[in-house]
C-alpha cells in the first residue's frame, strides 16, 4: 500500500450513501471477491487505513468498484472513490483473456482448474460486469472474413490439418456429452459434472477444432462445443466461482460468433444476463436479455425464442416494468406452446418455464399467482432434478414465507432436506443458508 495526499473524503461519501460503515464495506467486498476467486482479509482496519489515504492495491480498487456498483445500482468508477487510476490496464490483470476463443479454451484448459484440483493455486479474473452504452454493444461483433458483404452467412476458414478428420460422427459426440452433462447437473449440481465436461472439451473437443474438417461440419462443431462451454459455465455458477462462469459464457458468445449463428449467440447472451441479474445487475441484465433477442435470426427455433423472451420478462420484472414484463412473458408461454407442438431439439421445457412464470410474479409482488407457478412448475418436474427441484423448494419455501404460511414453508423445506444429500450445489447451500436465517428470525 502506499499514501496519497490526506484523508480520502469520497471513499467516505460513497459509504455514507450505501449506508455502510468499515466492518459492512469489508464483509461486502469479502463476497465480491469470494465470487471472483480471490482470497482477501479484508477488515475494519482495512478500510481505516483506505480512508486515511491509503491506496488499495489490486484487486481491491475492483472489489470496490463492484461492490458500490451492485450496491447503488449505478455504474461507480475508482476515480469517484478517490483512487488512483491503474498504472497500466493490463496491470491488473496479469494473464489477460485472448480474443480468439478457441487459444483462450486452450490455455485456460492446459492446466487444471482450480477447485477440481485442490493443489492448484491459479486466480480467475475478477468477475466485472461491463457496462455498455447499447444492447448492441452487449457483445463483441462476429469476426469479418475478408470478400463477404457484411451481415452475409460467411464461412470461417479451414483449420489446419490434426489428427484426425472431424465429421458428424464427433458433432453428434459432443452433443450427447452436452445432454448427458445438462441431464447431470440438473440431477445433481454443477461441480459433480464439471470435471467430466472439462476433461472431454480438453481431451477431444479442443483437438477436434483444430484439426481438418468440411465447413459446414466445422461450423457445427463451433456451435457444438459453443453449447458445451455454456454449460461449463453454469457448472461454475452454481458453484458460485462466478468469474470462471463469466469467462466461459464470453467464450462461448465467441464460438457461435465464429460459426455465424445468432441462435447460439443468444443463448450465451442469455446465460449472461441471467448471471448478471442473480449478481444484483438488473439493469444490465436486462440490456444482455435485449442483446439475446436482437442476434435472434428470423428462423430462429420456437423453444429457443421463448428460452431468450422469459429472460426478458424476468429481467424486466425485476426493474419493475410490469408492462413489458408480462408482454414477454405471454409471448415466451405462446413460442413454447409451439415448440411443444412442433418438437425437435431445442423445445423449451414446460417446468422451466413455469419456474420463469414464478419469478417474474415475484419481483412484481404477485406472491399469489408467483406461488401457483412454482406449485406447477415442481409437479411438472422429473424425479430426478434434484438440483432444480432443490432451488424451487428453496424458492417456495420462501414465497410460502411472504404470503405468511409458515406451516406450509417449513413442508417444503423439509422436502428439500428429504434429497440435500444427492446435492453439491454450493449456490443452492447459499440459498439454504438465507431461508434458514429467516426460520431464525421467526423463532426457530
Amino acid at each position: 500500500m502506499s499514501h496519497v495526499r490526506g484523508p480520502n473524503p469520497a471513499l467516505r461519501a460513497f459509504m455514507a450513501e450505501a449506508g455502510w460503515n468499515g466492518p459492512a464495506l469489508a464483509a461486502a467486498l469479502q463476497k465480491v471477491a469470494r465470487e471472483s476467486g480471490f482470497s482477501v482479509g479484508y477488515d475494519r482496519t482495512t478500510v481505516a487505513h483506505w480512508l486515511s489515504g491509503t491506496q488499495p492495491r489490486h484487486p481491491g480498487p475492483q472489489l470496490l468498484e463492484e461492490a458500490f456498483t451492485r450496491r447503488l445500482g449505478r455504474p461507480v468508477s475508482r476515480a469517484e472513490l478517490g483512487l488512483r487510476p491503474a498504472d497500466s490496464p493490463a496491470g491488473e490483470e496479469a494473464d489477460p483473456e485472448p480474443v480468439d476463443a478457441l487459444a483462450g479454451l486452450r490455455r485456460l484448459h492446459s492446466r487444471p482448474s482450480p477447485g477440481d484440483h485442490p493443489d492448484e493455486t491459479f486466480q480467475p479474473p475478477l468477475f466485472r460486469i461491463r457496462l455498455l452504452p447499447s444492447p448492441r454493444a452487449a457483445a463483441p461483433a462476429a469476426p469479418s472474413v475478408p470478400g463477404t458483404r457484411a451481415g452475409s452467412p460467411a464461412v470461417p476458414a479451414l483449420r489446419r490439418s490434426g489428427p484426425e478428420r472431424v465429421g458428424a460422427r464427433q458433432v453428434e459426440a459432443v452433443r450427447e456429452l452436452t445432454a448427458f452433462g445438462a441431464r447431470h447437473y440438473d440431477g445433481y449440481g454443477g461441480a459433480i459434472a464439471r470435471s467430466l465436461l472439462l476433461g472431454y472439451l480438453r481431451d477431444h473437443v479442443l483437438p477436434w477444432l483444430s484439426s481438418s474438417a468440411g465447413d459446414l461440419r466445422h461450423r457445427e462443431l463451433l456451435v457444438a462445443t459453443s453449447q458445451l462451454v455454456r454449460l461449463i459455465g453454469r457448472t461454475y455458477t452454481d458453484d458460485n466461482r462466478h468469474g470462471e462462469a463469466q469467462r466461459h459464457y464470453r467464450y462461448a458468445y465467441r464460438l457461435a460468433a465464429e460459426a455465424h449463428d445468432g441462435q447460439a449467440q443468444a443463448m450465451a447472451l442469455r446465460d449472461q444476463s441471467t448471471q448478471a441479474g442473480a449478481l444484483g445487475h438488473q439493469a444490465y441484465a436486462a440490456r444482455l436479455a435485449e442483446a439475446a433477442a436482437d442476434h435472434l435470426p428470423p428462423e430462429a427455433a420456437p423453444g429457443v425464442r421463448a428460452f431468450v423472451l422469459a429472460q426478458q420478462a424476468v429481467a424486466a420484472a425485476r426493474l419493475r416494468q410490469s408492462d413489458e414484463a408480462l408482454r414477454h412473458l405471454e409471448a415466451a408461454q405462446q413460442w413454447a406452446a409451439r415448440s411443444a407442438a412442433d418438437g425437435g431439439p431445442h423445445r423449451y421445457p414446460e417446468p422451466a418455464l413455469l419456474y420463469q412464470a414464478a419469478q417474474v410474479h415475484r419481483s412484481l409482488r404477485a406472491t399469489e399467482l408467483s406461488l401457483s407457478y412454482l406449485r406447477a412448475s415442481l409437479r411438472a418436474r422429473p424425479a430426478g432434478e434434484h438440483r432444480t427441484i432443490g432451488v424451487s423448494l428453496l424458492q417456495l419455501a420462501h414465497l410460502e414465507l411472504d404470503a405468511g404460511n409458515i406451516h406450509q414453508a417449513r413442508r417444503a423445506y423439509a422436502s428439500f432436506r428429504e434429497r440435500q444429500d444427492a446435492l453439491r450445489s454450493p449456490a443452492t447451500a447459499l440459498q439454504l443458508s438465507r431461508l434458514e436465517s429467516r426460520f431464525t428470525r421467526l423463532g426457530g
